[in-house]
């Protein structure tokens, strides 16, 4: 549930903001990765107008932190890479859909997947609506590693939801329950071929299976009003509950809340939030021991606006109070400053900002982002000292919109992801041993990322967009980045050429990037290991997809995955699918 943007402040403790009474929670989003084309929860809500916006905004806010994001890889085996949309940039092409109770999704496709989506929703009133959606998506097949040994790889996506809204005169009270279930196997390894007696000795997590069932309960309460003269707020409070195949739980409850109000000439907010972290069975990155940990962290956001017509200004401070009863609790300070100005209003603005936080590393968060990562994980925070961005965003005339803009961030404690082996490349070790979960080391980096955006309606059936980020790493210790891309860049196209029918093609590039393999000696308690670098190739992945609608309520639908046929690893040894097609129907009553 996307939180109101409402650039304000209220100078109020944080003693005062909780005795309120108001709690507020932070809905995630999960980014649910599949191979056919994404449908967000089927909600009563009218959409927007199809047509390019006067000022697209770029994926992350100018001034806040570019992330350091694993994501472009972290993906369901059986897909390839999914279109990653942009907030005020969509395709031409795509139809306003009719309002109705539900739609219902199926389809089949190679490796043994099948596919199925529904969604109902109550019909709207003034006072509330209701709604539910349930999906499934799993695979069976066999994947060929790039050593040409073929292994099972099964893995499957499970989701059911029921989400509402109450509406009252000034505010609306909204709720979600979901339970969401992904299961896979750690089906891959890096070197030489490994006969089947071998591959349980030699690789521990070889084909087990893993899965995560997560359930979450989520509700809201958000003001309603326009005037910045009143007091508008959005509170709530969220609770999720994680469980591991391999033994492991996380329970994490967030309180948060905005609120907002205009103060003399100025807009004032209080971004505040309070959660509460506990994980078990996990081992501890201090001591080295098995068991549960707890934390708690407190930010409270205070900052002002003043904004004109052509101009804004934004300055305040985050601040972050964290408790681990492994280490001493901390407390930080990063500046908030954004600026804006427009001079030539729609064609041209200019953005600039600092700012800086401390990036939560949980257990789930961590599992999201790379899924064969050792399952007894403990990974330390990021602190994001300071970044710097700038850069201009507006549109070249009513058909082309741009954005361009680079940051600049000093980070402290960035994990990275390596492998484990004793002697893997030494065929006469008496003990050859290699590990398929990743491990993390860290290291202080500085990251550049310029990026480039610009979405062209070439006409009215036919749209493209081009996405586009630069990266370079100074790193203190470390000597690469290990398995991140120097570069990566997304090409999407929408051809409409009749109403019933409609084409997408997508292509991912995704530069250079260099794993590490830390061999380790015979005699571990010797701490003699070797390092071995592993390039991996660039990526190049095509996908093309159609959709022909029979009648106003039945539509065909078919899309390939990985058109190019190339063979690449999503991480070091997880080669990913070949040609991948699903095809199916949709039907909406």
């Amino acid at each position: 549930m996307k939180r109101q943007n409402l650039i304000t402040i209220l100078v109020l403790s944080v003693a005062f903001f909780f005795e309120s009474g108001h709690a507020a929670a932070q809905k995630d989003t999960l980014k649910l990765k599949q191979e056919v084309e994404v449908v967000k929860a089927y909600q009563p809500t009218v959409p927007d107008a199809v047509k390019i916006n006067d000022i697209p905004k770029i994926k992350t806010e100018p001034a806040e932190a570019p992330a350091f994001d694993y994501s472009i890889y972290s993906k369901p085996v059986f897909a390839t890479f999914d279109v990653t949309p942009v907030a005020a940039a969509k395709m031409v092409g795509e139809p306003r859909p009719e309002l109705g109770l539900g739609l219902l999704k199926l389809g089949f496709g190679n490796y043994l997947t099948p596919y199925g989506e529904f969604f109902f929703n109550s019909k709207p009133d003034k006072g509330s609506n209701f709604g539910m959606h349930f999906r499934h998506l799993s695979s069976s097949g066999k994947i060929k590693l790039l050593n040409e040994d073929k292994v099972k790889a099964p893995q499957s996506e499970n989701t059911a939801e029921i989400f509402g809204k109450k509406f009252f005169r000034k505010s609306t009270l909204s709720g979600s329950l979901a339970f969401d279930r992904k299961a896979y196997s750690y089906y891959g390894y890096t070197g030489g071929i490994l006969s089947d007696d071998l591959k349980d000795e030699m690789i521990p997590y070889f084909q087990d299976k893993q899965y995560f069932t997560k359930g979450t309960a989520d509700f809201h309460l958000k003001s309603e009003t326009l005037s910045a003269y009143d007091l508008n707020y959005d509170f709530g409070v969220k609770y999720h509950y994680l469980a591991s195949k391999t033994g492991q739980t996380e329970k994490q409850l967030v309180l948060s809340g905005d609120v907002s109000k205009e103060i003399d000439s100025a807009l004032g907010i209080l971004s505040a939030s309070l959660t509460h972290y506990r994980a078990d069975s996990i081992q501890s990155r201090f001591s080295n021991n098995y068991g549960q940990k707890q934390q708690v962290m407190l930010k409270v956001n205070p900052s002002f606006k003043w904004a004109s017509d052509i101009a804004s200004l934004q300055l305040g401070l985050n601040t972050t109070l964290f408790t681990d009863e492994d280490t001493d609790a901390s407390f930080r300070v990063w500046p908030k400053i954004k600026a804006e100005w427009s001079p030539v209003e729609h064609y041209l603005t200019l953005y600039a900002g600092l700012a800086g936080h401390l990036q939560h590393h949980t257990y789930s968060a961590i599992a999201a982002e790379n899924p064969y990562v050792d399952p007894y994980h403990d990974v330390a925070n990021a602190n994001y000292k300071y970044i710097f961005s700038g850069g201009f965003k507006g549109k070249f005339d009513s058909k082309t919109n741009y954005v361009a803009g680079i940051s600049y961030s000093v980070v402290e404690d960035q994990h990275f992801y390596y492998t484990n082996g004793i002697d893997i490349y030494n065929p006469a070790s008496a003990s050859r041993r290699l590990n398929n979960t990743f491990d993390l080391m860290y290291d202080d980096v500085n990251i550049l990322k310029i990026s480039g955006e610009v979405l062209h309606s070439v006409s009215d059936e036919f749209s493209l967009h081009l996405l586009a980020n630069y990266y370079s790493y100074d790193l203190k210790m470390q000597e690469k980045a290990w398995q991140t891309p120097n570069f990566d860049l997304t090409l999407s196209g929408v051809y409409r050429p009749v109403e019933q029918l409609k084409f997408t093609a997508d292509v991912f590039v995704i530069g250079k990037r260099t794993a590490l393999i830390q061999n380790w000696s015979d005699d571990l308690s010797s701490g003699v290991f070797t390092k071995h670098l592993v390039n991996m190739d660039p990526v190049i992945d095509l996908n093309v997809g159609g959709e022909y609608r029979f009648t106003d309520n039945l539509n065909f639908f078919v899309r390939l995955n990985n058109f190019g046929f190339q063979k690449y690893e999503q991480w070091l040894g997880y080669t990913n699918r070949g040609l991948n097609w699903l095809a199916g129907l949709s039907y909406s009553f």
